[in-house]
């Protein structure tokens, strides 16, 4: 938060591949590994420039906070964090994203993430729960008031300390009780069978559980590896051009490498091309987090015990699924 003079604060830390996937999400794609040192500032926002920025959700803010997570000399990516109580009188936290002129991906993000907490609390229960990665859930819980399996990330997720330390302040603080954490992001990366046939033994019988992945989650991919212990065969890669058509060929012709059936996920990001995401071993292709993402291998396999109740646009941005061991659907 702000110091006492009112400036912003400033740390730095040493990126990593996820953080980077992040940081595309909102401006360049940039996809190496080694990348420049990246910088954040923060500093409260004025409570009278809320109503242009908040995404109202079911529970009234506290405080909103702007992060700006700087790459190098290029790239300069906005983080809004709210602070709130949830109905249990708890404090939780929330990264939103607020309608920002000129911002279009931010504004894309805002218009599907209200549409599905609309969606969510006009055609689920009260006693619904939801399963996504931390920061997902947060919105979720912010914007239908819906519980959720986790809500906060696990510090084992960020083995960098000074990546670790940003996420902390973000998050609202790391879970307590890691071990959801640690058992969805297993889950992700195993054959989708099997990691359904554990969900349903371990998740509760009695309530409607409901999944939410989003394309953004790819950016997580070094945090499910890190708690999962594995690492997962997804490899990404920028497109540059106007040519959808031939762009589509680029990414076909680059997922077939060392393949024996290309598995691809395209999403087209304005005036930058596409971003592209291969898998590259026929296990990966079987993973759950591969078959409830919109690849090109999960398409026509659709999951029995995952009925797709909820898609948005934008390349299929977000899907809700309701595991068919709960009752109850959207």
């Amino acid at each position: 938060m702000a110091d006492t003079a009112g400036q912003p604060k400033r740390s730095r830390l040493a990126t990593s591949t996820g953080l980077a996937l992040l940081l595309a999400g909102g401006a360049t794609l940039l996809y190496d590994r080694l990348l420049p040192q990246v910088h954040y500032d923060e500093a409260p926002i004025p409570s009278a420039d809320w109503s242009a920025m908040e995404s109202r959700g079911a529970f009234p803010v506290t405080a909103l906070t702007r992060y700006i997570l700087h790459q190098g000399d290029q790239v300069s990516v906005p983080l809004t964090v709210a602070d709130y109580r949830d109905g249990r009188n708890q404090d939780q936290r929330v990264t939103l994203y607020p309608p920002e002129a000129g911002n279009t991906a931010a504004r894309l993000r805002h218009d599907l993430w209200r549409a599905a907490g609309e969606a969510i609390v006009r055609h689920t229960d009260d006693n619904a729960l939801f399963l996504a990665w931390w920061d997902d859930a947060q919105r979720i819980r912010f914007l239908s008031g819906r519980d959720t399996w986790l809500d906060r990330p696990a510090a084992a997720a960020f083995p960098n300390g000074a990546e670790r330390s940003l996420w902390e302040k973000v998050a609202g603080g790391f879970a307590a009780v890691p071990d959801p954490s640690r058992r969805l992001a297993r889950w992700l990366g195993m054959d989708a069978d099997t990691a359904l046939a554990e969900m349903k033994a371990q998740l509760p019988a009695d309530r409607p559980v409901y999944m939410l992945v989003c394309l953004d989650d790819l950016a997580r991919l070094g945090e499910i590896e890190a708690l999962a212990g594995v690492r997962l065969p997804f490899e990404a890669a920028r497109f540059p051009g106007g040519d959808m058509h031939g762009q589509i060929a680029a990414v076909q012709q680059w997922a077939r490498q060392d393949v024996d059936q290309a598995s691809y996920l395209v999403q087209q990001i304005s005036g930058a091309g596409v971003r592209a995401w291969r898998i590259t071993t026929p296990q990966g292709r079987d993973t759950l987090l591969a078959r409830l993402l919109p690849f090109s291998t999960s398409l026509a396999r659709p999951l029995p015990q995952a009925q797709a109740v909820y898609q948005s646009g934008w390349g299929s941005y977000l899907t809700i699924y309701a595991l068919n061991f709960g009752e109850g659907k959207m």
